[in-house]
């Protein structure tokens, strides 16, 4: 850990990495409470997948008409994230299938699509330096100041949508029906929940990666099993799993997603130990 510290105070790249873990880190312990208590979970995974082919095409759009990388990127993600939300119940309720098997069926033909378009535009990607291995296992340490901006963005908006409509999130996750018969805004919470998910999967990409964020997601709400959907003990968690795998991370020389997944699974081990002899 000493060389972590020394890491942090010489290097900048470092610094700035850590900021990204952290606002990473503090976005997903905003919503994995939501995803826990709605069961939800496998979302994070889900999402994971559905925007690959959406981040390509915002690549594309990117190069084709000089917009914003930014904005062509979180553009396309949502496109192809919203259009699974929208698949993903149909798909149930025809098929008469679980939503998890359903979630499995849309990643992975999601997945197969943007592994399409990658080989037929292999030049196009080329040239604007996409490289798969980023997508799949991030690269914080690459990232500018200017970079953590849409992920700080992402992290205010997604506590606003949390605290101002906290009564109707937790009438949501509670018995949906019931909520709406009550007056509680469900198709408002039920729009943004796909639009929050996705913009902290997109943010948590280009720093953890995508095989690594859903997990980051789900686990400080597995560790502190919270009541509520805005849940200052789940995001006091997350914050703990993103510093202390980021130093681990630094300490070690190993990939940032993996350092951050496995420390939180040693919390969690740790707990099950903690259970299992003192209660």
């Amino acid at each position: 850990m000493i060389e972590s510290i020394e890491l942090l105070t010489k290097h900048e790249f470092a610094r700035i990495a850590l900021c990204a873990v952290l606002l990473v880190s503090f976005s997903s312990g905003l919503l994995s409470p939501l995803v826990v208590l709605k069961q939800r979970s496998f979302w994070g995974d889900a999402l994971s997948h559905l925007v690959f082919p959406g981040v390509l095409l915002g690549l594309m759009a990117w190069q084709g008409f000089g917009l914003p990388l930014w904005l062509c990127l979180f553009t396309g993600a949502a496109a192809t994230a919203l259009l699974g939300s929208v698949l993903l119940p149909k798909l149930e309720r025809k098929l008469g299938i679980p939503s998890d098997s359903a979630g499995i069926v849309l990643l992975t033909a999601f997945f197969a699509i943007g592994v399409v378009i990658t080989s037929k535009f292999s030049h196009l990607f080329a040239e604007a330096h996409f490289d798969l291995h980023r997508f799949l296992f991030g690269d914080v340490l690459t990232l500018a100041w200017q970079d953590l901006l849409p992920i700080a963005f992402s992290s205010l908006f997604s506590f606003g949508a949390l605290a101002v409509l906290r009564a109707d999130w937790d009438a949501w996750v509670s018995d949906p029906e019931f909520a709406q018969l009550a007056g509680f805004r469900v198709k408002w919470v039920s729009a943004l929940f796909p639009i929050l998910i996705t913009s902290t999967v997109l943010c948590g990409i280009w720093t953890v990666g995508s095989l690594m964020i859903s997990a980051l997601i789900t686990l400080p709400a597995v560790l502190v099993q919270p009541s509520t959907v805005l849940s200052k003990a789940s995001i006091g968690v997350a914050l703990l799993i993103g510093l202390v795998g980021s130093l681990a991370g630094f300490a070690l020389d190993i990939p940032m997603g993996s350092a951050l997944v496995l420390t939180g699974g040693v919390f969690v081990l740790f707990k099950v130990i903690w259970r299992s002899r003192f209660q």
